[in-house]
Parts: structure tokens; sequence; C-alpha cells
């Protein structure tokens, strides 16, 4: 569904390591919240009880896939877990078959600088609708979701699917049970909050229905909405010069994000960057850029 790529100044942490998770650790204090750096330190089947939480049950019993060992009906590992010792992430995978193009769900979680915690990755993807190679050219180099290259013969066609950029695969839905499943098992390690840096407009409208607010970009949105009304400056770039600038485009949020895809926004002199966003746990913000909006 989404990724995201951006290089964080690492300021200096405000909260010290604790160390090890230790039963007197544990008895100290029911507040104190741990990182993931903690948890991957843990051993690995205590690891794997723990990062379950992350994963929807009905997600993976919709795929035939045992909630609990992670596993298919012929008992085939379908779920899969990085969680190195001293890491800062973890990464949790699952695919419907043997074949790794049939992933249907991604997340990775990251400790930050001040003991926080990003979330880098979510995919939730239909492993059963057609697959578009907007992710790497022909000669196979990869494209970085179109943020590096574009290979724009599959982005034309993944539009036309119904796609947004960024999507290889029609979405799985199901991402807001996803958000509750986060928020839950963030809530247990203690944290009030998580961050996000959403890579397409797309991205950050849907994150404003699941409740985030902005950190940075707010201002940025509220021109993007602005300037797609008739008259404004990005609504006279869609001139119908190319198949990511038709005019209707200006009314819907899949149709705004292919032309700010397509570099847009250089009619503003603006660029998609340095976007962030926070959710507080189990609060929604109620932030709205696009009004009644229409996907």
């Amino acid at each position: 569904m989404l990724k995201y790529f951006r290089v964080k100044q690492q300021p200096e942490k405000v909260v010290p390591d604790l160390g090890a998770i230790s039963l007197s650790l544990l008895e100290r204090d029911a507040t104190l919240p741990f990182t993931i750096r903690q948890l991957n330190n843990l051993p690995e089947h205590v690891k794997q009880r723990m990062y379950r939480g992350l994963i929807p049950p009905a997600l993976l019993t919709r795929f035939g896939i045992d909630p609990i060992h992670w596993t298919d009906t012929n008992k085939e590992p379908r779920v899969f877990l990085k969680a190195e010792e001293n890491s800062e992430k973890v990464l949790i995978t699952a695919q419907s078959s043997p074949a790794a193009s049939d992933e249907f769900f991604a997340l990775e979680l990251a400790d930050n600088a001040l003991n926080g915690v990003e979330l880098n990755l979510i995919v939730l993807n239909d492993p059963t609708s057609p697959r578009y190679s907007i992710d790497h050219l022909e000669d196979g180099a990869p494209t970085m979701f179109g943020t590096l290259k574009r290979n724009r013969n599959a982005e034309e066609q993944a539009m036309q699917a119904g796609l947004a950029p960024g999507q290889v695969r029609a979405g799985l839905g199901g991402s807001r049970r996803v958000f509750e499943q986060v928020e839950a098992f963030l809530s247990m390690l203690g944290h009030r909050a998580y961050f996000l840096e959403p890579l397409t407009y797309v991205s950050a409208w849907v994150f404003e229905r699941r409740g985030f607010a902005y950190v940075r970009g707010h201002k940025l949105m509220d021109d993007i909405h602005r300037e797609f009304q008739p008259g404004g400056k990005l609504y006279e770039c869609l001139d119908d010069g190319s198949s990511f600038r038709k005019q209707e485009q200006a009314g819907t949020v899949r149709g705004r994000a292919w032309a700010i895809h397509d570099g847009i926004l250089e009619a503003l002199d603006l660029r998609w960057d340095n976007l962030r966003m926070v959710k507080q746990i189990g609060r929604h913000a109620g932030v709205e850029t696009f009004p009644q909006a229409v996907y």
C-alpha cells in the first residue's frame, strides 16, 4: 500500500536507554515505554509472542493462515518476522502462497531518536488482483515506487485500473483494523503516539481519515486544495497534456495524487517532500484538508 523514504536527522535522545527487559523492569512502572530494540533483544519465542499482536487474526485466517503458528493448512510458514538482536526495527510480512509476489501484508515499526515509534511501512495488497510493475523498469532497475525513476507505461495501466501512486496491486482493505491493532500494541508498550511520513497525497489523505495530524505539511495540503479549485494554479495545469493531467482529476483524491506524482507542484515552486504526521493513541485528530473528498 504505502512506503516511506525519508532520511532523518537524529537529535539526541531525551529518554535514556533502559537496558534489557526484565521482570524487575516490568514491575517498576507500568507506564514506562519500551522500545523496539528492547523487544528485539528478547528470546526468539518471546519476540514472536509479543509481535503476534501486530497482525489482526481475521486478516490471516482470511488466507487460511493459523494466527498462532503463522502457517498454512500444509504447515508451511506464511508469516515472517525480522526482528534482529540490537536492531531498532521490526518487519512482519505475510504472503498467501510461497511466491514473494503474493505478499499481502507488511508492517515495519522502528524506534526514533526521541524514544518514540515510527511507522515506516504498511502494505495491504490483494494478492488475487493484477500486479502493475510501477516499482521497477523493464530492465529490472528499481524505481523506488516512482520516486527515483518512473515506469510510465505501468503507471498509466495502474491509474486506469483505479490504483493510486505507490500501489502495485489493488488494496486489500482492513487498514482501520490494522491501525487499531498497532495502537493496542503500542499502548501495551507504553507509547502515547506514533509518527510517519506519507509518500503520496493519497497516503496523507488516508492517514487523515485514520486520525493523524500534521507535524509538518498541513499548509502544503491546504495550498494544494486551494490551487486545485477552478482558477487555481494547479487547476490551470490540468491541460490534458498527458494521462496524468486531465482536468477532471482536480475533483478526486486519486486524480490529484497522480498529477502531483507527475510533478504538477512545480507550478507552485513546491515539491511533495518533508511531510510528517503524528497519531495520538486512541484519539482522532479530526484533520480534513480536502473537505467532502471523493476518492
